[in-house]
């Protein structure tokens, strides 16, 4: 199995949540207002919109499933924002 973090603007949670859907996907977690510290600057968001919020999607599936969730995303989200994916292996202890 694989785990699947992606980081993304907040603004753009709705279009994931729709890829997600549209593969269908079994399960996934969000947590909302994630914040820290990059390359380039910290992120912290504005408390009175979703500017500059960031959400994180946990997601863990199959390899197939998971290329496939890559691909969209890479494709029709973080073409045009910013984001940030990473993938590792896990093991599910139920």
């Amino acid at each position: 199995m694989k785990k699947l973090e992606i980081i993304i603007e907040a603004v753009e949670k709705k279009r994931v949540r729709r890829i997600l859907e549209e593969l269908k996907v079994n399960g996934y977690t969000i947590i909302e207002d994630v914040q820290g510290r990059g390359k380039t600057s910290a992120r912290s968001a504005s408390e009175l919109s979703n500017v500059m919020k960031n959400s994180l999607f946990i997601i863990v599936d199959n390899e197939e499933m998971i290329k496939q969730i890559v691909s969209r995303v890479k494709g029709e989200v973080l073409a045009f924002y910013s984001g940030k994916i990473f993938l590792s292996d896990v093991e599910v202890i139920d």
